[in-house]
């Protein structure tokens, strides 16, 4: 049985890693995925033109930047219905703060905050009518330690963070239900310019994605915060 059929779901940053396998996963369960992703061209260069609404069942795909308010606000309204977000949009650079860059930390905190709150200010306003709904956020286990080279994007991390805990207590009236899912290390391009790290050990999306899928089809539940990390922990 397929446990997400007649349900709509948008995923941020689904061009591919973690919300691109969130997207097939919640696909493969019945939902009707709008997946979004700067990468993607499909709705226009700029989000400007109408997407297909996707089947249940399928993914479709459809250009979004989340530091965007317009087109967020188009990309949000496309769908006949808003059962699910998922906020998986992330961009990482990594280095000692002696060399930190503010253009990037700047750049980080508008794709992993302001995109986020953008996302979840919207979800919001579609799903309390209804009020039912969830929206998840693709979180870091950097929340939680501290990692050498790793400061913006931890700051950025820990910016989503506070975020999320305020907005479920927002929604928590709404019977709208938010989680943080804070990622260990997982095999996604982000580590693609990071040689030295053993990505064998590493999650794969489709296993966080499975994980994923388990906390959305439990509406009896609110699981609002759980780090996820390989066997080997911190790699």
């Amino acid at each position: 049985m397929k446990r997400l059929l007649g349900t709509f779901a948008l995923v941020t940053g689904g061009s591919s890693g973690i919300g691109a396998a969130c997207a097939r996963a919640l696909a493969a369960e019945g939902a009707g995925v709008l997946a979004c992703s700067r990468r993607l061209r499909d709705g226009g260069p700029h989000g400007d033109a109408p997407v297909r609404v996707p089947n249940l069942g399928e993914v479709s795909l459809a250009h979004l930047d989340v530091a965007d308010e317009t087109e967020v606000k188009l990309r949000f309204g496309e769908l006949p219905e808003l059962d699910l977000v998922v906020c998986a949009a992330g961009v990482g650079t990594f280095g000692p703060i002696a060399n930190a860059s503010v253009a990037e930390l700047r750049e980080m905190l508008e794709v992993h905050v302001v995109g986020t709150l953008i996302c979840a200010r919207e979800a919001l306003r579609r799903m309390q009518p209804r009020r039912k709904g969830h929206i998840v956020m693709i979180g870091s286990h950097v929340v939680n330690e501290a990692f050498t080279e790793c400061a913006s994007y931890t700051a950025a991390k820990m910016g989503q963070l506070g975020l999320a805990r305020v907005l479920a207590e927002e929604a928590r009236p709404y019977n709208i239900r938010v989680t943080s899912l804070l990622a260990g290390a997982t095999d996604t391009p982000i580590w693609d310019d990071r040689p030295g790290f053993d990505r064998s050990k590493m999650m794969k999306p489709e296993t966080l994605a499975s994980f994923l899928v388990s906390i959305v089809t439990r509406p009896e539940m609110s699981v609002e915060e759980v780090v996820v990390r390989p066997p080997a922990g911190a790699l």
